[in-house]
């Protein structure tokens, strides 16, 4: 199958294959068998760069075969900021989900009335959640604070 692309769509799929890449390997201290076939996808598909327009936003590194932006690109690099974006959502969404899972937890360990059931327990998480949702939107991490050991954070 071949499949031809305009410069401009070769542009915009090469920035969705480095979100996707900034998902799958960001955080690898070393390579993982799992991702492999997603670093030769792209580079198969970063092996276009010049052909594409793309010359002042990757190289080429023969020494380790693999495909790099260039500082410049990456300063300017579209597809970061929705990245960013993403990241900074993520957070306060995960933030808010583990603190209601840990206020729930101990409203149930110090309620008399024993455990909620399924539906109980999904409602009253969904209440606290929404409370800090509302918390962090109005005041970001202004109002988060950390309890820390008089020994000192290790």
């Amino acid at each position: 199958m071949k499949i031809n692309f305009t410069k401009k769509e070769y542009q915009a799929l090469v920035e969705m294959l480095l979100a996707a890449d900034w998902v799958i390997r960001s955080h690898e201290d070393e390579p993982r068998a799992e991702t492999k076939p997603y670093d030769e996808l792209r580079k198969k598909v970063l092996s276009h760069f010049k052909a594409m327009g793309m010359e002042d936003s990757f190289e080429y590194d023969s020494d380790k075969d693999d495909y790099f932006e260039t500082r410049e690109y990456e300063e300017r690099a579209p597809h970061m900021r929705f990245i960013d974006e993403h990241d900074e959502l993520m957070f306060w969404d995960r933030l808010a989900a583990k603190l209601a899972h840990r206020d729930l937890a101990a409203e149930v360990a110090l309620s008399a009335a024993g455990a909620l059931d399924d539906e109980q327990r999904s409602l009253r998480l969904f209440e606290i959640i929404e409370r800090y949702e509302k918390v962090f939107a109005e005041s970001g991490i202004k109002n988060v604070r950390v309890a820390a050991k008089t020994d000192g954070l290790h």
